[in-house]
């Protein structure tokens, strides 16, 4: 009841667009500066900690309120210039203002931060990993199409609106991309199509320099346009697949399954650690395959293959990560709940000649108990689920089948730190927690897990 005296008439004294002076004392979950004001925290993007400067308030909430920077007055010596013209704007790249010691030390602490309040752990991960390609680092983009004052607009929606920012080139595309985006915008604007076209997908294999583009349409309006696509392809030659996906949904659902093939194959090839994998427009692949190496390798060194163990891929995808441990296992499983994604990762096992690995269609809990109804016994499990983590259900049945070895790769720390807690419960110790920067200038971070049946 203090509390509520003391912060209630300040709260009323509080208005949208007062300005206030403080200082930057720590960071929010999504990379925003933290600042103290009369008894009130406020959230303030692109600030550092340790910065001071001028604020305008731009919402206020019961118990915090958040602050837009009207005058820097102190800056952090680890504040840089952000690569991107349409930086604030786009939202898109939400730590490009800081420079790299400060971008690995937020995804560290967000790391640790997350254990500690989703787990009730102090841990101590290991000194984050990254690699040197920190732009131009995307293989996929996915690229909303509009028209504005008559011209044909593309660019990125800003942050929880619908309304697109241009640019001409985005810093973390690589060259090859943001020049087919720029194109398509000029053929658009000459063919009069823009109005029927919702999205250009664009997706550059970096090691075989390989390119699929794919038009996301309202209607189908280009399959006896062959001018639109001859001339994209003239122009560049190293795109090997063109296609239409007719999608007439007015929500944020990209694709359907409404394909049609324009020019070449459904697919194009990408290598990775001495694979090669299918890529199709469905397909999920890691955005950064630079960073991807470095992830795949340390889950792979996690699981501790001699060549004699059974492991369980779950959440498999097109199977990249079950295909790259098959060279050191003795029978691999992948299971996969998309039709498509199995279809692609028996593919994958076929043009790499890997024959000790089978995939299920099913999700990762069903899967699992299939698996345990066979009496199939894993040494290793490896998961890689989406954001939301795993389903209760699937951990139960990861502790049912009880491999002495768990190796969690997560793109969501809170969600990892959840499930990481579950099984412990379960009898499982944490061995190891390894940070990734997947994302450079972003807030995200992957991270790798141990975990060992106790």
């Amino acid at each position: 009841m203090k509390q509520a005296c003391v912060c209630m008439p300040f709260l009323k004294m509080m208005k949208k667009n007062e300005t206030f002076t403080a200082t930057a004392d720590g960071y929010t979950y999504d990379g925003h500066g933290v600042v103290h004001h009369a008894g009130m925290a406020f959230f303030v993007p692109n600030l550092i900690p340790g910065e001071t400067a001028e604020l305008g308030v731009t919402a206020l909430k019961k118990n915090y309120g958040y602050a837009r920077v009207i005058r820097l007055l102190e800056a952090s010596e680890h504040r840089v210039d952000p690569v991107c013209p349409v930086y604030r704007l786009c939202g898109g790249c939400q730590l490009m203002h800081m420079d790299h010691d400060a971008q690995m030390q937020f995804k560290m602490d967000k790391v640790k931060n997350c254990f500690r309040m989703n787990a009730g752990m102090d841990i101590e991960p290991l000194p984050i990993l990254y690699t040197e390609q920190t732009t131009a680092y995307r293989n996929k983009v996915q690229v909303p199409v509009g028209i504005r004052d008559g011209k044909v607009i593309t660019g990125f929606y800003r942050n929880h609106t619908n309304d697109i920012v241009p640019y001409e080139s985005c810093a973390v595309q690589s060259d090859l991309s943001n020049e087919i985006t720029a194109a398509m915008r000029e053929i658009l604007q000459k063919n009069g199509k823009a109005a029927e076209v919702r999205w250009i997908l664009v997706k550059h294999a970096h090691r075989t320099d390989q390119v699929m583009v794919c038009l996301i349409v309202r209607h189908d309006v280009f399959s006896n346009d062959t001018q639109t696509v001859d001339e994209l392809v003239r122009r560049f030659p190293k795109i090997r697949s063109v296609s239409l996906i007719v999608n007439n949904r007015e929500d944020n659902v990209i694709l359907s399954d409404r394909e049609k093939i324009l020019y070449g194959d459904p697919y194009i090839e990408e290598e990775l650690l001495g694979c090669t994998f299918r890529i199709s427009a469905h397909s999920f692949y890691q955005v950064n395959p630079y960073g991807t190496e470095v992830l795949y390798r340390t889950a792979i060194e996690y699981a501790g293959l001699t060549g004699n163990e059974v492991l369980i891929d779950l959440y498999c995808g097109t199977g990249t990560i079950g295909l790259l441990c098959a060279g050191h296992a003795k029978k691999v499983y992948g299971i996969e709940i998309v039709p498509d994604a199995v279809k692609d990762a028996r593919v994958n096992a076929q043009i790499n000649e890997i024959d000790n690995i089978e995939f299920l269609t099913a999700d990762a809990n069903k899967g699992a108990r299939v698996l345990l109804q066979n009496r199939i016994k894993p040494d290793v499990v490896i998961v890689d689920p989406p954001r939301k983590g795993c389903s209760k259900d699937t951990l139960d049945a990861i502790a049912v089948m009880a491999p002495e070895k768990l190796v969690y790769v997560s793109c969501d720390p809170a969600t990892l730190a959840r499930d990481v807690k579950i099984m412990q419960e379960k009898g499982y110790e944490l061995k190891r927690v390894q940070p990734v920067d997947m994302f450079p200038g972003t807030l995200h971070v992957e991270t790798v897990v141990l975990m060992s049946r106790i």
